[in-house]
């Protein structure tokens, strides 16, 4: 019995051990501040973050002097999304999550690494809200690039998927425009040699007549 009971309080020490190392991650890789009387935690809710796979910002909101979450915020707040690096922003509503009150996220698909930035605005309860947090060292983690986990073979990035679509749209659209240049230049080469064709024919007429009208003379 003695036996049995060491070591389940070994199985209890490291079972507490284990949570307190994944809690740790957990709380490194999202940033917490106080805004007011509540504390928000935010970050990616996938950790590690990758390029190209269904992630979405992290959002968790909790009365700082009670530690009950608060509710109803999908009704009040919105973030807006900042991809830093391209300086590319757009807004969108946020959802609860099931059976976590106090928790919220939305749905996206991230198509370029480098570093984000999420701006939560609204109110809650009535209060004010305009909060940004920045990804970064001591914040939280920055979206990483998919290549390194791709094998055996690395497929094209959705952002050079694009880039190869709009460098063959720029090509079709300057070959088009060359066309178009050329056929004018063609047309109006047309124009001008009938022009000269009429002429050059006023211009025999004109001769015969006046040979004509030479002979009748004599």
């Amino acid at each position: 019995m003695l036996r049995f009971s060491l070591v389940s309080n070994v199985c209890l020490i490291l079972v507490s051990l284990i949570a307190l190392v994944l809690g740790s991650g957990i709380a490194l890789a999202h940033e917490r501040r106080d805004v007011g009387k509540y504390q928000f935690v935010v970050g990616f809710i996938a950790e590690p973050a990758f390029e190209g796979q269904k992630n979405g910002v992290d959002l968790r909101v909790t009365n700082k002097e009670t530690t009950q979450p608060i509710e109803g915020l999908e009704k009040t707040l919105q973030v807006e999304i900042t991809h830093i690096g391209s300086n590319t922003s757009k807004t969108f509503p946020i959802r609860t999550m099931f059976r976590d009150p106090g928790h919220y996220t939305n749905d996206l698909i991230f198509t370029a690494p480098g570093q984000y930035k999420f701006r939560f605005f609204g109110d809650i309860k009535g209060t004010p809200v305009n909060e940004t947090f920045e990804s970064g060292p001591g914040r939280f983690n920055d979206m990483q690039s998919s290549a390194d986990l791709q094998f055996p073979q690395k497929l094209p990035e959705t952002r050079e998927v694009e880039e190869a679509a709009r460098g063959a749209q720029s090509t079709a659209q300057q070959a088009q425009s060359a066309a178009q240049q050329a056929g004018s230049r063609a047309s109006s080469a047309n124009t001008l040699a009938i022009l000269g064709i009429i002429l050059g024919a006023v211009g025999i007429a004109s001769g015969v007549g006046g040979m004509a009208v030479g002979m009748r003379k004599r």
